[in-house]
């Protein structure tokens, strides 16, 4: 499989780290380029709906994270033009000794599944699907934040950018809201990717606490409530056994 490492060009450091850790797990990748949110969100997205990200996250979006979603979409697009599956990875990351044997077994598997997280998650809900040696698959009930490191098919890749043509939330966010594009999405335990804890800090600035109108946040607590609802009854009773996804396995 193709791995791809979104990173910005001026991230030196990172980028020697994650050669470094690469090369010591014995996994060939390709660095993309970090697209820069600072040419504005109409270079990427077709609008911008500032009401809706409010709702969704609580504040308006910042240059960096829309660079970071242009950037996931680019490599959709990317996995949709090659028409194979390919692992995405953000350049924070530091690696299992197992990392290696996890990318192997995805590369078999992923068709099985369509969307395979291989990045620790503290407060996801899941069930476990399949075994593979050691290795666990398990079906998330509650999707975790934060794509620091994924494996889709272009099928997958397809439903989430035409999901994503307007800005409307965080990508993470976007993601956890898979009954709006209906894949279910599930990881790869023991996790191999967790946050590098060398002292990077986050090149996403400007994400601060935002005062929300008091309307904006009754909106988001009743939102909240439906997003509960909605996710229970897609992820655990009306997500088909076997999704329309192509070569989504049955559970």
């Amino acid at each position: 499989m193709k791995v791809f490492v979104i990173s910005l060009q001026s991230s030196l450091d990172r980028r020697a780290t994650v050669v470094e850790q690469m090369g010591r797990a014995g996994v060939g990748f390709e660095f993309f380029d970090a697209l820069s949110g600072a040419l504005g969100h109409e270079v990427f997205f077709s609008r911008y709906d500032e009401h809706e990200y409010l709702l969704n996250c609580g504040r308006p979006a910042v240059p960096g994270e829309i660079g970071c979603y242009a950037s996931h979409r680019a490599l959709w697009q990317r996995c949709v033009d090659l028409n194979e599956p390919i692992i995405i990875m953000e350049d924070d990351f530091s690696l299992d000794p197992r990392f290696s044997e996890a990318v192997q077994l995805v590369g078999d598997i992923i068709g099985d599944y369509g969307y395979l997280r291989l990045q620790v998650e503290t407060r996801a809900r899941k069930r476990d699907v399949r075994a593979y040696g050691d290795f666990m698959v398990h079906h998330y009930t509650k999707v975790p934040h934060s794509m620091m490191c994924y494996a889709l098919v272009p099928d997958v890749a397809m439903r989430l950018l035409e999901r994503s043509v307007v800005l409307d939330a965080p990508v993470d966010v976007m993601l956890k809201k898979n009954w709006e594009y209906g894949v279910r999405l599930h990881g790869l335990s023991p996790y191999t990717v967790s946050d590098y804890d060398g002292g990077h800090h986050s090149t996403i600035p400007g994400r601060v606490k935002y005062r929300k109108p008091w309307r904006v946040s009754l909106q988001r607590a009743v939102r909240k409530v439906s997003w509960m609802v909605r996710a229970y009854w897609f992820n655990r009773h009306r997500a088909p056994a076997r999704s329309a996804v192509s070569g989504v396995a049955p559970e």
